[in-house]
């Protein structure tokens, strides 16, 4: 079933329903008319008998024709109700009953029913092989003596109001199937429809062909469903450009190193030193091999960091505070030649990935002590319930029209290019539910690490 298109499954399950409902109500109404027109029967049969005896009251002259030798006398009526009374004397009129219909053990039955009977009235069947006897035995007084009133009625006329129903009801449920089963047959087909027209549409982006828009004017759950597609789209299309344009970028960021080392070891090899001396032109040599690793790095730990950012976060429970003291005072080492303030608190528990977190803050510190002229300052408080940071330099402060860009992987600034450093550190800070801004103040730039998760 589940191979199967969702069109047959829709209709399928559909004709399933209807049809098992269908043989329900055929079998409950069958039942129930059945049992109806049973019911119908005996009560045509005791009406037979009020209006008989009716009759009988009127025309005190009225006689039953004697029909065997056990004194039972019987009259029929119009509408094929059989009265017999038991037990009747001296009878000369009214049609002679047909003695097929009544067999000898029937007979006795009957005979033993009225000298059982206590009810004054009560109904009986009997299985002929002709088919099924209704009749009811009704105690009266018939010329000043006590008689029964036996009133007979064979099921042939219940029989075909039963089968005249049924089949209408047949013929009526098969058109109601036919008709909710093309219903049903066009309510797949709207259904099935915008699927297989998002089906298509994906399959053409799987394959990267993303480029014209997908738009289904519908406010249910499809629509939603196309809206989430057509925004997929949109993020992919953004992302490939992104890919493109870091794949060039990155290109160029080792390209020029790798140029720079090589002209330098080909000028060496032949005898040249480019700046004078072997010592500066190795330096040079290691400088360019130093930021070709940087370039490595950063990008070994961005696609790591996407690879992260797809599971769920670390809740790894630790010290704001061991973090920040580590790093800075590591940072601190190397540049021992600025002034370096630092202000915590006391204790300073958050939850998350801590080596991440530990990359924020040398990325943010490494670029602090990189643009610093004298001066580091580093803190940490609590604001709004939560921990922020601040990482400051007095170094130049960043251009109003470069604060848009700055997080974007290899935006250049103006004394050459960012890098991804800071790229990385966004994503970092967003992947923790954190936020990260710059600012320039005090003759400086200020970074603002706000909205970090507080453990008390």
């Amino acid at each position: 079933m589940k191979n199967k298109s969702l069109t047959f499954q829709v209709w399928s399950v559909s004709a399933g329903i209807i049809a098992g409902v269908f043989i329900c109500l055929v079998l409950y109404f069958n039942i129930s008319i059945s049992s109806f027109f049973t019911d119908e029967t005996y009560k045509t049969i005791e009406l037979a008998q009020d209006t008989f005896l009716q009759s009988k009251n009127k025309d005190k002259n009225l006689e039953l024709e004697e029909i065997n030798t056990e004194n039972i006398g019987m009259i029929q009526d119009t509408r094929s109700v059989t009265q017999v009374v038991y037990p009747y004397q001296n009878l000369n009129i009214i049609k002679r009953f047909s003695r097929s219909s009544l067999t000898n053990d029937l007979m006795k039955i009957i005979e033993k029913e009225t000298r059982t009977q206590n009810e004054t009235s009560k109904r009986y069947d009997y299985k002929l092989s002709s088919g099924r006897l209704y009749y009811v035995i009704k105690k009266t007084n018939f010329d000043g003596k006590d008689s029964y009133l036996i009133s007979f009625m064979m099921d042939t006329y219940r029989n075909k109001l039963v089968k005249d129903v049924t089949e209408k009801l047949i013929v009526g449920g098969i058109i109601a199937i036919m008709i909710s089963l093309m219903v049903s047959m066009a309510f797949s087909n709207y259904i099935t429809a915008p699927i297989k027209f998002l089906e298509s549409r994906v399959k053409r982006i799987a394959k990267q062909d993303w480029y014209d828009s997908l738009k289904l004017e519908r406010g249910d759950e499809l629509g939603g469903l196309a809206e989430s597609i057509e925004d997929m789209r949109i993020q992919l299309i953004k992302r490939d450009e992104w890919r493109q344009n870091m794949l060039q970028q990155v290109s160029h960021e080792l390209k020029t190193p790798v140029m720079v080392i090589r002209n330098y070891v080909q000028a060496v090899e032949d005898g040249i030193y480019p700046n004078g001396t072997l010592e500066g032109t190795m330096k040079v040599i290691d400088e360019e091999a130093i930021m070709l690793q940087k370039r490595i790095k950063d990008l070994l730990q961005l696609s790591k960091l996407e690879y992260v950012n797809s599971k769920p976060i670390k809740n790894q429970l630790y010290s704001l505070c061991d973090v920040i003291s580590d790093v800075f005072y590591k940072i601190k080492a190397n540049n021992m030649e600025l002034q370096w303030d630092i202000e915590t608190l006391e204790d300073a528990l958050t939850q998350g990935d801590k080596e991440q977190f530990t990359i924020v803050l040398e990325n943010l510190l490494d670029n602090a002590s990189r643009y610093a002229k004298k001066k580091v300052e580093v803190s940490l408080y609590i604001e709004q319930g939560k921990y922020t940071i601040r990482i400051y330099n007095d170094g130049e402060e960043i251009e109003e029209k470069d604060f848009e860009n700055l997080f974007l992987p290899f935006t250049k600034g103006k004394n050459g290019k960012y890098g991804l450093g800071l790229s990385i550190v966004k994503e970092i800070v967003q992947y923790h539910g954190a936020n990260i801004q710059a600012k320039n103040e005090h003759n400086g730039v200020a970074f603002y690490i706000d909205g970090i998760k507080n453990v008390e």
